[in-house]
């Protein structure tokens, strides 16, 4: 079994001191189908435990499949140690992201579209940043983007969750850190790589913008156009220094 986990070290210059240690990994583009294995995903989770991260966070399109016929395994998450979040996709929308909330409810992993978590880590406040996917205005589903980041309290270290790297546009004044994202699977869908890097113009790995750090993760599977070789997928865990 292929668990590309990926060691990487982020240095956002405004995090609190005492924040730093901190482990966390990131799960994108999984897609679901019912051809995902029971056994994958249960030794996925015994791999993840075994890294101690502090939170785990599932940036966008876990299911290819109806959610209501994944229960299976998606009841596998509920055997992760760490807190984890969860922002939709693209995918999740169309393939019913109300049951898909449901069905991670019950596995304690929380979904955080277009709210804000407040932790507590080492007696440190940490703000947690969801954003529904783009995708959801299509299914009518409101963005309220002022509010959310007029909320924000400026002097606490925030991180966003974001499907799409463009939503780093929404930062603006506001005080963001870290951005996690995913989406473009690398942009590596030959022969569309070149349109692709045009219109997302943060396709792969580090940005920094201002004093944010921006990663997209090039995700465990591959888009429908691409023939994904397995050195481009990658489960990130990300250590904060």
């Amino acid at each position: 079994m292929n668990f590309p986990f990926k060691e990487i070290t982020l240095t956002p210059g405004n995090f609190a001191d005492e924040l730093k240690g901190l482990r966390i990994v990131q799960l994108s583009d999984l897609l679901i189908s019912k051809k995902t294995t029971l056994a994958y995903l249960h030794q996925l989770v015994i791999k993840i435990n075994e890294l101690h991260p502090d939170l785990i966070f599932f940036t966008g399109d876990i299911i290819q499949n109806f959610a209501s016929t994944l229960r299976a395994q998606l009841s596998t998450f509920k055997a992760l140690d760490a807190p984890a979040y969860y922002v939709s996709g693209n995918h999740d929308f169309f393939y019913g992201l109300k049951t898909l909330k449901r069905e991670l409810t019950c596995s304690n992993v929380s979904c955080i579209d277009n709210a804000c978590v407040h932790l507590i880590l080492n007696n440190t406040p940490l703000q947690i940043l969801g954003l529904a996917d783009r995708f959801s205005k299509i299914k009518a589903h409101n963005r309220p983007i002022k509010e959310l980041f007029s909320a924000l309290d400026e002097n606490v270290s925030t991180i966003l969750l974001a499907h799409q790297p463009k939503d780093i546009e929404f930062i603006k004044e506001h005080r963001i850190d870290i951005v996690l994202s995913a989406h473009t699977h690398n942009a590596d869908a030959y022969p569309f790589h070149a349109l692709l890097k045009k219109y997302q113009p943060y396709y792969k790995g580090l940005y920094i913008k201002g004093k944010t750090l921006l990663y997209v993760s090039s995700g465990i599977h591959s888009s429908y156009f691409q023939l994904k070789r397995k050195s481009l997928a990658e489960i990130p865990v990300f250590t904060i220094t």
